[in-house]
């Protein structure tokens, strides 16, 4: 069983934005992709990856320049963030 995962406001903006932007370029489906792997991923192993900044991890994108930045309670994982690497975690 892996663990739930829930994804707050500001993450589903973030994911919104990027696709938007990707679409131009004809990329989103990639990015889609590219996301799900790293949500399946976090879904079954998130406390492989090191704390990066008070109890919150990143996952890192495989073909993009993004990383999830979640936190781990219980049995669920809380995405805050879906960032570009050049942007500030808030």
């Amino acid at each position: 069983m892996g663990y739930q995962i829930n994804v707050s406001k500001d993450a589903e903006k973030d994911i919104l934005t990027a696709k938007c932007h990707y679409r131009i370029s004809g990329l989103e489906e990639d990015f889609d992709k590219d996301f799900m792997i790293q949500i399946d991923y976090l879904r079954a192993n998130p406390f492989l990856f090191q704390i990066y900044y008070r109890n919150v991890r990143r996952v890192h994108f495989s073909g993009f320049k993004y990383s999830i930045h979640f936190i781990v309670q219980n049995d669920s994982v809380y995405i805050l963030r879906v960032l570009h690497h050049k942007q500030k975690f808030k």
